[in-house]
């Protein structure tokens, strides 16, 4: 419709208590609780379309989506309207009016994620990181990252059954660093197919502690057999940090 005005979101979460983003039927999710809160606010039933559809637990700091409402509102209305309807762990950023062509899936140029390992035990970050007593090789992380650079299948970190055309994504970035007690993945790419940040990770750290060797983790990449790779990383310690347009 004419009269009708698209918004941009940002947002965030925890997704501890949260089946994931995407609505589910009588299941608690991110989606789900953000159209009930846009049809409280509005009276107007929408569809609100995510950047990302992250998992069951996993988080989000700069999750964005956007939607289409006819009613009246300023963006500051949007925000705090949208936030007295929302439970606390799901927090509204910012609003802003967009483009129609704007589409927060399609129109994004780079995600970024973050998965956090914590080296001791910790009370506080428990949902947040997923805490190893293992001693392992941050020299060896990073060799297995750079890898991942580039145009590549990564068949082999997905999901056998996917809801895509093809599983090649562009990544930018892929690094460890240390930071105080953690030890932190950042992986910046053009696409990220279901399950690929966590089984990345998992598959990483069997290599980390010592089991194998790196040529190994070459034969489980460049072979593209998911049976392969290691287990997924638990979803806790991964977060959305930003989307890129």
């Amino acid at each position: 419709m004419d009269d009708e005005r698209n918004v941009k979101l940002v947002i965030e979460y925890d997704g501890t208590n949260y089946h994931g983003w995407q609505i589910q039927k009588n299941l608690d999710t991110i989606q789900g609780n953000l159209e009930k809160a846009v049809l409280s606010l509005t009276g107007e039933n929408v569809k609100i379309i995510g950047a990302g559809r992250t998992d069951s637990g996993v988080h989000a700091k700069g999750q964005v989506a956007n939607f289409r409402i006819s009613k009246t509102l300023k963006t500051i209305q949007i925000v705090g309207g949208l936030n007295f309807y929302l439970p606390d762990d799901i927090v509204v950023k910012s609003a802003e009016f967009v483009s129609s062509s704007f589409h927060s899936r399609y129109s994004a140029r780079k995600r970024i994620y973050h998965y956090h390992i914590c080296r001791e035990r910790t009370a506080i970050r428990r949902y947040f990181c997923w805490q190893v007593y293992k001693n392992f090789s941050l020299k060896l992380l990073n060799q297995m990252a750079k890898m991942l650079e580039g145009n590549h299948d990564f068949s082999a970190f997905s999901r056998l059954i996917v809801n895509s055309q093809h599983k090649r994504c562009i990544v930018f970035e892929s690094r460890w660093f240390e930071r105080e007690d953690e030890c932190v993945f950042r992986i910046v790419a053009n696409r990220f197919l279901h399950g690929m940040v966590r089984t990345i990770v998992g598959t990483m750290m069997d290599f980390a502690y010592g089991k194998h060797n790196i040529e190994n983790f070459c034969d489980i990449f460049y072979g593209k057999n998911r049976v392969k790779a290691g287990s997924a990383a638990p979803a806790h310690g991964l977060i959305l940090e930003e989307v890129i347009y």
